[in-house]
């Protein structure tokens, strides 16, 4: 499968890396935005067509598949565009910065009859997928509350600044709060999505949409609940995740120097429904450095198959609860959510 790579940036350089390891998918081109990765790009990527607009990179018929990986603000029109040419997309998360826009993907989809997998690569996590198996299998009954806490360094500006300007990345709940809160909801799946969303934060100078912290809590119909925290005014990258049910609970945590590394350490215990004593459940390996490389790897089964990860449609519940905890933010009270 030849792969277009939309953007250059430091995911970018991931992908390409990633996609160079896999057998069966090959780096056709690299669409780059600034003078500077095009130089890059032609000096680190050998026998790679450079391209500098998308509608060249959309028309050449050698390219199965458009990677995209550039600021939020371009995901969907970059999406509707390739889907529209006729190539499968693989779509960095959030899908779009809003309801409007990521409908207009979804829509795109089933006309093409194209895939489009939405990057929320957690799910092929040895360890955060490990969590997801323990509740479907009834390891610690009914869930029936989880806390889960991200403690990190500042986010990087970005090429042009972009992850720091409200129009272009929509707020820091879209950039990595939607992994998590994607992962909350698929630990409740069996509660249904939601019904109300309420959240506290510390507004940023930077701008309107960016928190330095927040906490949102998620309730749902049978009084279940699930909170997420970020701090972004800590250091490293820690996550910890608690999940209580009404027969047993699990504790599961990752840290490393940053999110990106090669040598994290990570545990999860779990006390098993009917025991009294926690067990450490084996984590082989774990990180979005591996996650990503996984997510790679399906698209050469996956994609024939039309059977995405996360599609446009598994994507939009994490997108519309990001989007109502800015609200529930902005607007100093609880949001009460009704689902078509």
């Amino acid at each position: 499968m030849r792969i277009g790579l939309v953007g250059y940036g430091a995911w970018g350089h991931m992908h390409a890396a990633a996609i160079g390891r896999i057998d069966g998918l090959s780096l056709a081109a690299v669409l780059c935005h600034s003078d500077q990765s095009a130089t890059l790009a032609r000096q680190e990527l050998p026998g790679v067509v450079v391209h500098r607009d998308l509608a060249t990179l959309l028309a050449d018929p050698a390219i199965d598949l458009v990677d995209i990986v550039v600021p939020n603000h371009l995901h969907a029109g970059m999406a509707v565009a390739a889907l529209e040419a006729g190539k499968h997309v693989l779509l960095e998360k959030p899908m779009a910065t809003t309801i409007v826009d990521a409908e207009r993907i979804v829509a795109a989809v089933e006309r093409s009859g194209r895939y489009l997998g939405v990057g929320l690569e957690l799910h092929v996590s040895r360890q955060w997928a490990k969590v997801r198996a323990l509740i479907a299998e009834g390891a610690i009954g009914r869930a029936k509350y989880a806390n889960l806490t991200l403690f990190r360094r500042p986010f990087r500006g970005g090429s042009g600044n972009w992850r720091r300007t409200s129009s272009t990345v929509g707020s820091w709940i879209l950039e990595e709060p939607i992994h998590y809160v994607d992962l909350l909801l698929w630990y409740f799946r069996e509660h249904g999505l939601p019904v109300e969303v309420s959240a506290d934060g510390v507004p940023s100078p930077v701008g309107a949409g960016m928190y330095d912290a927040f906490t949102a809590t998620m309730r749902f119909a049978d009084g279940a609940y699930a909170v997420f925290s970020q701090c972004l005014g800590g250091f490293e990258h820690s996550l910890v995740l608690e999940i209580a049910g009404d027969q047993g609970a699990l504790r599961t945590w990752w840290s490393g120097a940053m999110d990106r590394t090669h040598t994290p350490d990570f545990e999860l215990k779990l006390r098993r429904a009917g025991t009294e004593t926690a067990e450490t459940v084996p984590i082989e390996k774990s990180g979005e450095v591996f996650e990503l490389e996984e997510q790679l790897r399906r698209l050469v089964d996956d994609v024939p198959r039309r059977t995405p990860l996360v599609s446009a449609c598994d994507a939009l519940p994490s997108l519309r609860i990001c989007l109502e905890i800015e609200r529930a933010l902005a607007e100093c009270r609880a949001v009460r959510l009704a689902w078509p």
